[in-house]
């Protein structure tokens, strides 16, 4: 389904965020501290622990990671810039909505962006990013193999993954910057949307993705790389739509 994060580390692979509470925090630089508030709440809007039209406090924020108000406002004016809360005087933080209209309209512009991948700037993967991919792939083998149904946190967690070495690929900046913001957007309504969905089908057409994804890096075809990825979020707005439908 779905596609990348912040840029994956050359050597490491690329992790969902885990919310945890402030006793697991050493102290760390504000800048950090930013970061980490951001991750962690960026995260809980795309899992809809904090839904649509929440709302939020600096000071509650503040209180769980015990930090001051500074990283939790540096952290907030990020999310507010990538349109996933507003931030209003007298009113207070709130998670934004969107409707249908304006969701299709999002995944059109990411569908257009996808192509594009291949075109401006790409730069081949390292043999670290394409052994992590491999690595993903087989486990949504073993995933489709075993008798169990497959869980939704694993599932995501392998599509955060592969997006986020998927995605070394970009070398515009401005391109992967877009890209990002349109995904977050979208993450949350995916991740609802997977309530209703058959788990199993939906990691089976993910591994379809990968499989023909890593096909074309194995040639550095990245034109088709864009193509591949098009087409996928295509098919999984197709999918999405009626599962929205489900009541």
């Amino acid at each position: 389904m779905t596609e990348h994060r912040r840029p994956a580390p050359p050597n490491e692979p690329a992790k969902r965020a885990t919310p945890r509470g402030p006793a697991q925090h050493a102290p760390v630089r504000h800048g950090d501290n930013s970061l980490r508030v951001y991750d962690v709440l960026r995260q809980r809007i795309a899992t809809r622990q904090y839904a649509p039209g929440e709302r939020l406090t600096e000071a509650e924020i503040a209180a769980e990671f015990s930090i001051s108000r500074t990283p939790v406002r540096q952290a907030l004016h990020r999310l507010a810039v990538e349109g996933l809360i507003e931030v209003k005087n007298g009113v207070g933080i709130r998670v934004t909505e969107v409707d249908d209209a304006e969701l299709r309209d999002i995944y059109e512009l990411r569908m257009a962006l996808a192509t594009l991948m291949g075109r401006l700037s790409p730069r081949p993967l390292s043999e670290s990013d394409l052994a992590e991919l491999q690595a993903l792939k087989h486990r949504l083998q073993e995933m489709l193999r075993a008798e169990a149904e497959p869980e939704v946190g694993e599932y995501a967690d392998i599509c955060d993954r592969f997006y986020a070495r998927l995605n070394n690929v970009v070398g515009n900046a401005f391109l992967r910057q877009f890209q990002d913001q349109l995904y977050n957007q979208t993450d949350r309504y995916w991740y609802g949307w997977m309530a209703k969905a058959d788990i199993r089908r939906e990691v089976e057409y993910f591994y379809y993705e990968v499989e023909e994804s890593l096909r074309a890096l194995a040639v550095n075809d990245f034109d088709a790389l864009g193509m591949i990825r098009r087409n996928h979020i295509s098919m999984m707005l197709t999918r999405a739509e009626s599962y929205r439908r489900l009541r």
